[in-house]
């Protein structure tokens, strides 16, 4: 596995395997271009001790195409994102679902701030870490929302120092209840492969992971 500050195995590279699930069904695709993207986001006004702020949502930040069955390619965009500034992020996305909050606790209140944030410490903004790994395509998930909140003493304007690696990836096929479908015959045996593990590949998750509150 690795290491989560570890650059050089993180992105997703050109020859690997992914998986995901959108509706029930899981989509198994093959990466076959990537290029890495830049983007420094300056948040849009200064915030106040003890404030919050968003979502913010970069406009620049979306993926530009989705699924084209005439060609069989999807664009998936792995991002990741380093803070500057003594801040607390939340993320939404889709940007009507918050991520990472607990099954008892699954959204910051005025009274609980220190949940399901991200903070420097965790990805400082020179060297980004996969900590805060997210995946974005076209339809649903092409859009990030960031909030942010100010515990310190101080007002302070945050930066983000965000890079995307845009992916080209083939469509292979689904798997949908059982079900094995591939966009191509000449892609069966290893669509078949690949839902037996017998081929690796690296499951993405792209939905919040939603728990309920029980004992």
């Amino acid at each position: 596995m690795a290491d989560w500050k570890d650059w050089s195995e993180g992105w997703l590279k050109e020859g690997y395997f992914i998986s995901y699930v959108l509706n029930r069904a899981r989509y198994y695709e093959h990466v076959i271009a990537r290029d890495l993207a830049h983007y420094e986001y300056e948040w849009h006004e200064t915030i106040a001790a003890g404030n919050t702020s968003g979502p913010k949502v970069p406009d620049y930040l979306i993926p530009t195409v989705g699924y084209d069955e005439a060609t069989n390619e999807n664009q998936i965009w792995q991002i990741i994102f380093g803070i500057k500034g003594q801040v607390y992020i939340y993320i939404e996305l889709p940007t009507d679902l918050h991520r990472h909050g607990l099954p008892k606790v699954p959204k910051p209140t005025e009274d609980l701030r220190q949940i399901s944030h991200f903070e420097e410490w965790m990805s400082p903004y020179q060297q980004p870490t996969f900590v805060t790994e997210h995946f974005m395509l076209k339809p649903g998930l092409d859009r990030i929302a960031f909030s942010a909140y100010n515990p310190q003493d101080i007002d302070i304007k945050p930066w983000l120092n965000i890079f995307v690696n845009k992916m080209i990836t083939e469509r292979l096929g689904t798997e949908f209840e059982g079900v094995l479908t591939p966009t191509d015959v000449s892609y069966k045996e290893i669509l078949e492969k690949l839902a037996k593990r017998l081929v690796p590949h690296r499951p993405i998750t792209l939905m919040p992971v939603r728990a309920p509150a029980a004992e």
